[in-house]
């Protein structure tokens, strides 16, 4: 495919994008807001697949992003108060249950263990 081809196509769907979005407002005409945001959709859109181009393996599950949360928060400690944990997690948007699953996915597989009244979790150490 030559380059302008793949320019001649780009027009084509912004063309078609900025229709839509005026067909979404219920105008017959296409006004310069319906190009700019059919040009930013398909900026996002061309963004999205650059980024999920340089990610590599398989995509972080739920779980996984809260147990990298609380490895972040540990740095060198040990043990962390399950308390801040939880606060640390729902503020970056994660549901309590969300929480309590990774943790116990986590003690499952002998990552960190939590003690008897759940109030912390302790890293154990494979050395």
């Amino acid at each position: 495919m030559t380059v302008s081809s793949i320019q001649v196509l780009k027009g084509s769907l912004n063309f078609r994008l900025a229709t839509a979005l005026a067909r979404l407002r219920i105008v017959d005409t296409v006004e310069k807001e319906d190009v700019n945001e059919a040009m930013r959709l398909m900026e996002m859109s061309k963004d999205s697949l650059a980024l999920g181009m340089e990610e590599k393996g398989r995509p972080q599950s739920v779980t996984d992003k809260i147990y990298a949360l609380i490895r972040e928060m540990a740095g060198d400690q040990r043990t962390l108060k399950m308390s801040e944990i939880k606060e640390r997690a729902t503020s970056k948007g994660f549901k309590p249950d969300q929480i309590e699953e990774a943790i116990d996915e986590y003690e499952h597989l002998n990552v960190f263990s939590v003690n008897e009244a759940r109030s912390k979790i302790t890293f154990i150490d494979v050395n």
